[in-house]
């Protein structure tokens, strides 16, 4: 579901009173837009906010944010499909987040390479000082410690692959006769 509110930041995040703009109705006060918002998403709902750059000048609509910053839909689903439960190397706990093992604000794609499911715990607790994760090209996530350990965890195989004895299958036939 997309709901069209074009505001500023400080009208979003209740620093300001600047009026907002309902796609299809036209102008609201940023109150009114704030209550929408907040009403429009259950609890179980994740958020996505895209940036509108505007003219300095002007206050025209210039561009906006080429991509979503979060995980939604098909790609959040893929993600819990392939990490089951929490991908921090000591946790089984069920995924709550789905979230950039490369941070967004740090050059992190929004990505299957570059997201992983996360606990709720392990996801605050990853922006911790000295906290580190990385993603490495064969799918595994690299986690270092603020006491220095790294670990490494790859997704649970979903299947078990079993080799076939390829060898040609000889019948022979007796013929009774």
């Amino acid at each position: 579901m997309a709901l069209g509110i074009v505001m500023t930041d400080a009208g979003l995040f209740g620093g300001a009173d600047d009026a907002a703009h309902l796609e299809g109705f036209g102008p609201i006060p940023a109150e009114l837009a704030r209550e929408i918002i907040c009403g429009a998403v259950s609890a179980e709902e994740q958020v996505s906010i895209r940036r509108l750059y505007t003219s300095p000048e002007t206050g025209e609509l210039l561009a906006m944010d080429a991509r979503t910053r979060t995980f939604r839909g098909n790609l959040a689903r893929f993600i819990r499909l392939r990490d089951r439960t929490c991908r921090t190397p000591w946790c089984d706990a069920p995924i709550r987040h789905i979230d950039h093992v490369q941070p967004h604000d740090a050059a992190g794609p929004t990505s299957v390479s570059n997201g992983q499911g996360l606990c709720e715990a392990c996801n605050y607790a990853k922006r911790a000082p000295r906290w580190r994760a990385r993603p490495e090209p064969d799918g595994s996530v690299t986690t270092t410690l603020p006491t220095g350990h790294t670990h490494s965890t790859r997704p649970p195989p979903l299947a078990t692959v079993r080799r076939r004895d390829l060898r040609p299958l000889t019948i022979d036939y007796v013929l009774a006769g």
